[in-house]
């Protein structure tokens, strides 16, 4: 007698399971929404750090112009940046005692932007560059 093997206990696969594709679409939503939302945080820090760069120049200029101008630090002073970007400097004196031992002070220069842009808004509202400088006085009472 031809026995034949019976295949009816023995499905077939052809397709996936609703399971599987609802388990599927999962996976690659979450995938897709880490890439989205690293892709938008890379993009703040990047806006964030050329603000800050630009307020590196800012500061650098001040800093020129005043050395070149051949006139003294301000030691309480604000004021506009001229030019595009809509910056603003303040200065103040920086209590410090090793400083003050040896006849100095320090003076502080921070930067601040008056318009960034919505992407490069931090989370404090504090300079974006702060610059200390060392000033050392001569017998006379001017900056060396």
């Amino acid at each position: 007698m031809n026995v034949r093997f019976a295949t009816y206990w023995m499905p077939l696969r052809r397709g996936v399971t609703l399971v599987e594709v609802l388990a599927a679409t999962a996976l690659m939503g979450t995938v897709l929404v880490s890439i989205l939302l690293a892709g938008a945080r890379m993009r703040a820090q990047a806006s964030r750090a050329d603000c800050r760069i630009e307020a590196c120049k800012v500061a650098d200029d001040l800093l020129a112009g005043w050395g070149l101008q051949g006139e003294a630090l301000p030691r309480y002073g604000s004021g506009d940046v001229r030019g595009p970007g809509g910056w603003r400097w303040r200065t103040r004196v920086v209590e410090n005692e090793a400083a003050a031992a040896i006849g100095a002070e320090v003076v502080a220069l921070e930067v601040f932007a008056l318009n960034l842009p919505n992407s490069a808004i931090l989370s404090d509202a504090g300079p974006l560059v702060r610059v200390e400088i060392l000033l050392v006085k001569n017998n006379e009472d001017k900056n060396i």
